[in-house]
C-alpha cells in the first residue's frame, strides 16, 4: 500500500486489480444503470489510489468497500439531480426506460432492475446487507444513519421488492431470458 502511495505503477496495478471486480460490482447494485457504475467505478479507483497514503490499516477491502459504497452513493445522487433537472421539462411519454440484462432465477426480470425501481436509501441498505454483506451496525456507519433506520430500511425495501415481484408473477410479466 505504502508502494501504491508513493506512485509505483506495479504496486498501483496490483491494488487496481485487486478491487476492479468488486467495486464495479458495489457501483452496479447501487446504481443499477451500467454506464453511471463504469464511471463511479472509475471515480472509486480514482479514489482509493489518491487515498492510499491515508490507509491506516485493518481491512483494505472494508476500507475499499467504503469507499466505492460513497462514490456510488455521490453518482446517484448527482443523477437524480440531473434527472429531475431534465424530468421536469419532459412529457411522461417521452421518459425513457432502461434495457432489461438477464434474468436471474424466478422472477420475470433480474433482481437489479428491481433494486433500480426502489428508492436509493432502501436500494443502498439491501445491497449492502445482502450482497456486500455487511452487518446493521457497518451499514449505519457507512450511511450515517442510526441502526434502527437500516433495519427499517432493509424491511421495507425487502417488502416492496416482494411486492413488485409477486405483482408482475401475478400479471404473468414474461421472463426476459436466462443466465447460461
Amino acid at each position: 500500500m505504502s508502494r501504491a502511495a508513493q506512485g509505483d505503477p506495479h504496486a498501483q496495478r496490483a491494488l487496481v486489480e485487486r478491487i476492479d471486480r468488486r467495486t464495479r460490482a458495489i457501483a452496479l447494485a447501487i446504481l443499477g444503470n451500467h454506464a453511471d457504475a463504469e464511471d463511479a467505478a472509475q471515480n472509486t479507483l480514482l479514489e482509493v489510489l489518491g487515498a492510499a497514503a491515508a490507509y491506516r490499516g485493518g481491512s483494505f477491502l472494508a476500507w475499499a468497500d467504503r469507499i466505492a459504497v460513497r462514490t456510488a452513493m455521490r453518482f446517484a445522487r448527482k443523477r437524480r439531480l440531473r434527472e429531475a433537472r431534465h424530468d421536469s421539462d419532459a412529457p411522461l411519454e417521452q421518459l425513457a426506460v432502461e434495457g432489461h440484462s438477464p434474468a436471474s432465477h424466478d422472477v420475470p426480470r433480474p433482481i437489479v432492475d428491481y433494486l433500480a425501481e426502489l428508492p436509493e436509501t432502501r436500494r443502498v441498505a439491501l445491497v449492502l446487507r445482502h450482497v456486500m454483506g455487511y452487518s446493521i451496525d457497518e451499514i449505519a456507519e457507512l450511511t450515517g444513519v442510526s441502526p434502527n433506520t437500516v433495519k427499517d430500511r432493509l424491511l421495507q425495501g425487502r417488502e416492496q421488492l416482494r411486492k413488485h415481484i409477486r405483482r408482475e408473477i401475478a400479471i404473468g410479466v414474461p421472463r426476459s431470458g436466462s443466465r447460461s
